[in-house]
């Protein structure tokens, strides 16, 4: 009765993990701005504002538009102040327009997609109308090929086979649902965790064995090192190694039913030694751990030739769009902004007759005069009232964040404060947070492991 209960309920695991994995599952696709998506709309019957209002309709929330906009910094003594065609209000209306002015923009923050997708067949289905977006979704199949090649290795040196390829199984699928370049990373440091597992289970003292810092680096660590960049990766990596776990007791109890009746008479052989007595690294396996780093550098290799690929990728069929580039640039940026909102700000506290300054520098100021009774007569004295520097471009910043409409500058803001801008059909791959750098401490991980080893510990017997 209890192995029919171990049966049910690590088959129930099983089979969610499956399903969560094929309903879950998810493909980078390409952006041109960092969390949001871009729509175009060419139409010759429909204006702006009713394009909007069927993004809305159709559950597009906090839609940056050009009807959504509003003036993002007033001064309190001076709230309408008349700008010029040069003015940065003026010139932003760019960004929902394309290069050639014939197709309206809109930006949707990411995570909209079933929403997006009813409001696009809407706008679609209209007269003299075509709608599409920034986004091409392609499956990267680079990194889950090396974490099939990898366990593949680790199948052929692994002695307790059957075991191995049950947790495996998991881990690979995982590296198929969401093919990131650092989940596939953490599948394959996984996967030498689960073959140093292999080793040691169905032992005594299996759980000693366990306790090694060898499985907490392998098997525990990736889930901390993926929620810094996606915490759903760091949710589903945990599904997928109770799973994986699942699997080799399901295994088990399998084994062990068939064998209670089937092969009442058969010699079953115990293992002698203790899993306290079993290296976890062996000299023989020293070439496992050096294709474990050769396939995280392959990770490193791929993301870095995948970004630089989609940067450059070029769909003509797509008007070009604003968008953050790199290089030069023919847009407005957060520095236009920035000098729009001294010379708004300082407005009052100029003479009318006083020049403008379009490009202000650190340490320019305004000042207002001020009266106090000094020895019985009225003096009057300059106060400063604001300093061009970094406490003042950080409140404009702060302002900005604390707009409650969906502002243009919040979605510049979100690209970084150094972003320039300029009009561009490819875009570059929807970046994982801190990949680069969660990549590389994937890769000491295991070169870790060898130093240990190699050079620290020999008493395993491991030397070059």
């Amino acid at each position: 009765m209890k192995q029919l209960k171990l049966l049910a309920v690590t088959s129930a695991i099983c089979l969610i993990t499956v399903f969560a994995f094929i309903f879950f599952r998810t493909v980078p696709v390409s952006r041109l701005w960092k969390g949001y998506q871009v729509v175009y709309v060419k139409t010759q019957t429909v204006t702006e504002p009713q394009l909007a209002r069927i993004l809305e309709e159709n559950g597009c929330r906090n839609v940056v538009s050009k009807s959504s906009q509003r003036i993002p910094v007033i001064s309190n003594f001076s709230p309408v102040q008349v700008q010029n065609s040069t003015s940065y209000l003026s010139r932003r209306d760019v960004f929902f327009h394309d290069e050639t002015n014939t197709a309206f923009v809109f930006y949707v923050p990411e995570g909209q997609d079933a929403a997006l997708s009813r409001a696009l067949t809407a706008i679609n289905s209209l007269k003299n109308t075509q709608a599409g977006t920034d986004g091409s979704a392609s499956f990267p199949w680079g990194s889950p090929i090396v974490c099939i090649v990898f366990a593949i290795v680790c199948l052929v040196f692994a002695k307790n086979k059957l075991t191995f390829a049950a947790s495996a199984f998991f881990m690979v699928c995982f590296s198929f649902s969401r093919p990131l370049y650092t989940v596939s990373a953490a599948v394959c440091l996984s996967l030498y965790g689960f073959f140093m597992f292999q080793k040691i289970w169905g032992r005594r003292a299996f759980a000693a064995g366990l306790a090694s810092p060898l499985f907490a680096i392998c098997l525990l660590s990736p889930v901390l090192l993926l929620f810094l960049s996606a915490p759903l990766s760091a949710l589903f990596y945990t599904l997928s190694l109770l799973a994986a776990f699942s699997a080799v007791l399901l295994v088990d109890v399998v084994k062990s039913m068939y064998a209670e009746r089937y092969e009442h008479y058969r010699f079953n052989p115990v293992m002698i030694r203790s899993a306290r007595f079993i290296p976890l690294v062996e000299k023989k396996e020293v070439k496992v751990i050096l294709l474990l780093i050769l396939s995280v550098i392959i990770m490193l290799l791929l993301s870095f030739a995948g970004s630089r690929l989609a940067s450059v990728t070029v769909d003509t069929s797509r008007p070009a769009l604003p968008s953050p580039v790199v290089g030069k640039t023919a847009l407005p940026d957060l520095d236009d902004f920035m000098n729009w909102s001294w010379n708004t700000i300082t407005f009052p506290y100029r003479r009318l007759t006083d020049d403008i300054p379009q490009v202000p520098v650190d340490g320019d100021s305004v000042s207002m005069p001020v009266y106090e009774e000094t020895g019985g007569r009225i003096v009057q004295k300059e106060e400063t009232a604001f300093v061009f520097n970094s406490g003042f471009r950080n409140k404009v910043f702060d302002t900005v964040r604390d707009l409650n409409y969906p502002a243009l500058e919040k979605m510049m803001l979100r690209q970084g404060k150094d972003a320039r801008y300029s009009y561009a059909r490819g875009g570059t791959s929807s970046g994982e947070r801190f990949g680069t750098i969660l990549l590389f401490l994937f890769l000491l991980f295991p070169a870790g492991i060898i130093l240990y080893f190699v050079v620290i510990k020999r008493g395993y017997g491991i030397s070059f």
